[in-house]
């Protein structure tokens, strides 16, 4: 849920966010999308081999979802501080959300978020787009209308 909230700004929004930001979010996308479905394939058959030759089978060059290589866990991935901030920017779309909805206040209404920009300067873009932020200050962390 985070993470499609979280790319639809970079998915809708290309020529603010960059193509990069596009094809990174479309790649993530369709590779998680096709192994989740290679998962569900051997309680789930029928229904996930349909999904795989609708969207798939072209692009993979293989005959059937059930011949298919299992997914892979790929350490060049994984990266501990990355995760645990993206951890970090999910509880503030949390709190943020949890802030609005006690101000009966829609969550496209535009706020301004005081958080330490430092720490979060990879998710910056990404959290101004989700918290509708106009703008975001240095500081302790805080939400105002």
């Amino acid at each position: 849920d985070y993470y499609l909230e979280i790319i639809k700004d970079r998915i809708y929004n290309p020529d603010k966010r960059g193509k990069q930001a596009k094809q990174s979010a479309q790649f993530v996308l369709y590779n998680s999308l096709l192994n989740i479905l290679k998962l569900f394939a051997p309680v789930m058959p029928h229904i996930t081999e349909e999904i795989y030759q609708s969207y798939f089978s072209k692009k993979e060059k293989k005959k059937s979802i059930h011949i298919s290589d299992w997914p892979k866990y790929e350490k060049k991935f994984m990266d501990e501080k990355m995760e645990k901030l993206g951890d970090e920017a999910i509880r503030i779309i949390s709190k943020v959300r949890q802030f609005k909805s006690k101000h009966n206040k829609s969550l496209k209404s535009e706020i301004i978020l005081t958080l330490n920009k430092t720490k979060f300067k990879a998710f910056l873009k990404d959290l101004k787009a989700i918290t509708n932020a106009k703008e975001i200050k240095q500081g302790k962390f805080n939400v105002k209308f």
